[in-house]
């Protein structure tokens, strides 16, 4: 059960290899006042770690709840603010042993930490059109640390589209179980715009 449990933690981890699902078009979240609240409903997450050594067995997963707000000002193309919080206890994957192992002491500890958030601190112009760097306190795990992720967006008159990809070192926020055998690095994206991945468990 234990080997099995540290395929889960595939899903909990968030650099490594990314593994797509199907893409579809995004459909701009509309931004009243400046403020677009995002939900499960407009918005993207998903996380994917996989194995070390020859036989990687990527997995993904996502939070089925969380909420946020992001801030632009649409006639300048301009993101303004970012922020997320998280039910850590919503936590999902394809697979029940795994997602409640991930939910264990040994990893997430849903228990003691059943909430995460990303709070942006600053915005700054990235290296082509439509690209910023945000930089902000990513809370998870009970430890939060600044990092800066680079995000893409896309301004129509219906509102706004935006879509980030970036890696977290998981064993940073106290998450250091199996690292001889599985990644610490953990891939996340994020797509504003697109509802998220509701999850069919599967191998219970």
């Amino acid at each position: 059960m234990k080997h099995w449990s540290m395929v889960a933690l595939l899903g909990s981890s968030i650099v490594g290899m990314l593994i797509a699902l199907p893409v579809h078009a995004a459909t701009p979240v509309a931004v009243n006042a400046g403020k677009a609240t995002l939900s499960p409903e407009n918005t993207r997450l998903q996380f994917v770690c996989a194995h070390l050594g020859e036989k990687p067995d990527p997995r993904t997963g996502t939070f089925a709840k969380f909420t946020g707000t992001m801030e632009a000002d649409v006639a300048a193309k301009s993101l303004k603010s970012l922020t997320l919080d998280f039910d850590v206890n919503s936590l999902a994957t394809e697979f029940g042993k795994l997602t409640t192992h991930l939910k264990s002491p040994d990893f997430f500890d849903t228990r003691e930490h059943p909430k995460a958030s990303f709070v942006s601190k600053k915005i700054a112009p990235g290296t082509a059109a439509g690209e910023s760097l945000v930089t902000g306190d990513l809370t998870l795990h009970g430890v939060t640390k600044s990092i800066t992720v680079p995000v893409k967006t896309a301004f129509a008159e219906s509102g706004i589209t935006l879509t980030s990809d970036f890696a977290i070192d998981r064993s940073e926020f106290g998450m250091k179980y199996g690292l001889d055998k599985v990644d610490k690095k953990v891939s996340l994206t994020v797509v504003i715009g697109e509802k998220n991945k509701v999850f069919a468990e599967a191998g219970k």
